[in-house]
């Protein structure tokens, strides 16, 4: 069934998406880190964007076996990047990042629903 919106909520969710698209910037990773993930060679001392993508693959994995919406994947997967990009992580270390990136989007996404 679809709802029909009346012009108030249809306004209130206008403004709403204003307000998020012009915190939309402050919310990216920084391009100078990424680009240095991404020259990165894998000599196992320094992250790379391969490594990145396992971490990546991680989480969508955690998500589907949890059942977690897309948004809380998406979520995680922005946290990790934004952490990449400011601080130098260690490959070992990568694994506790990516993890507690999760646990950050599960608490923020998934406990605004239940």
């Amino acid at each position: 069934m679809i709802e029909v919106l009346t012009t108030t909520d249809s306004q209130k969710l206008l403004h709403q998406l204003n307000a998020l698209l012009e915190q939309e910037s402050r919310c990216q990773p920084k391009v100078c880190g990424l680009r240095l993930i991404e020259s990165a060679h894998d000599n196992g001392l320094r992250m790379t964007a391969r490594l990145r993508d396992f971490e990546v693959k991680d989480l969508l994995s955690l998500t589907q076996f949890f059942g977690f919406d897309t948004e809380t994947f998406s979520l995680a997967v922005n946290l990790l990047d934004r952490f990449l990009s400011k601080m130098k992580v260690q490959p070992k270390h990568l694994g506790c990042v990516g993890l507690s990136c999760f646990y950050l989007a599960v608490k923020s996404i998934e406990e605004e629903r239940n």
